[in-house]
């Protein structure tokens, strides 16, 4: 099964009747996959296709250790508590980028912690016009984190949206308190380093990075300045990719009910990015990167495709 609809299978709702095309994409790249079995080639000859082997580069990848296999429970040391909320795929397909958040805040003196209840925000659900399921994980997300310490923060800046801004589009009954706590984690890590710099080493050859905007942190977060800051602080040198106000071709479901549209923008911002002369390209959006990294592998591209948290905890001290 595709790595990305194994997890939308997890998502009530997701399949229902509310938007068909959906279902309708995902039998017809099953009927894909079916021919492309039946017609792998006779005994004895090599495979003239990725399909035919069993390796299909452009396939999403599934992390074989999640972060909640990875994550600590309670927390360790004495320190100011502080929860992540990792988001479905966080956990499941970019657990790196969590278990990078998790460096910095204990390097900061924070004491981390990770509520193993926790789930999705409902985002893909509402995504998919699916508003009451979107609630309904919304709601058990708050429950899962409700009892939980400190600040709630996430590497998913998508979610920090749907969160905090999203659901009360959704009919979902909202926690003040609870949204108080949350925090996206560029923001988080800006001002850390602003009020601890010495975190992080910037005596090493400064590294230059591609930064991708992803719609939803530069249009709905309004963030754009910061996170290059923050790549800044940590000593890197950050190139703007010359079409930043563009999609990579992500959308949350948009890239399964409209695929062929979503590899165009992605080759698009794969040629963007081949401008910069960077081999490293970062962002704050787990949906944006996983899509960037994909695509990547597909066209054979030596490119690094990490989360503004990967990069700052390289540059620990």
């Amino acid at each position: 099964m595709h790595p990305v609809r194994r997890m939308l299978e997890r998502v009530p709702g997701i399949h229902g009747r509310q938007r068909p095309p959906i279902r309708a994409h995902l039998q017809r790249s099953d009927r894909a996959r079916a021919h492309a079995v039946s017609s792998r080639p006779r005994r004895g000859r090599p495979a003239q296709h990725p399909v035919h082997a069993g390796l299909v580069p452009g396939t999403p990848r599934v992390a074989r250790v999640p972060y909640r296999d990875r994550a600590p429970i309670n927390g360790r040391g004495e320190g100011e508590p502080l929860t992540i909320f990792a988001s479905c795929m966080v956990d499941r397909m970019l657990p790196q980028s969590a278990v990078a958040l998790q460096r910095i805040a204990e390097a900061a003196g924070y004491n981390v912690g990770f509520p193993k209840a926790q789930w999705c925000c409902g985002l893909i659900s509402a995504n998919a016009g699916d508003f009451h399921s979107a609630d309904e994980l919304n709601t058990k997300l708050s429950e899962s984190l409700r009892d939980s310490k400190g600040l709630i923060v996430t590497p998913s800046a998508s979610c920090f949206g749907a969160f905090t801004i999203d659901a009360p589009d959704w009919g979902a009954q909202i926690d003040d308190g609870l949204r108080a706590r949350f925090r996206d984690s560029t923001r988080f890590a800006l001002q850390l380093l602003a009020d601890q710099p010495d975190l992080v080493r910037t005596d090493q050859m400064s590294l230059k990075v591609a930064y991708h905007d992803s719609c939803q942190t530069l249009r709905q977060l309004g963030l754009k300045s910061e996170p290059r800051q923050l790549l800044d602080m940590a000593g890197y040198e950050v190139v703007n990719i010359p079409d930043i106000a563009n999609c990579c071709g992500f959308g949350g479901t948009f890239s399964l009910e409209w695929p062929r549209v979503a590899a165009r923008l992605a080759d698009w911002k794969l040629d963007a990015i081949a401008k910069t002369g960077c081999t490293v390209v970062a962002s704050d959006n787990p949906g944006c990167l996983m899509h960037i990294a994909t695509a990547a592998r597909k066209r054979g591209m030596n490119l690094r495709v990490a989360h503004v948290m990967e990069l700052v905890a390289e540059h620990l001290a």
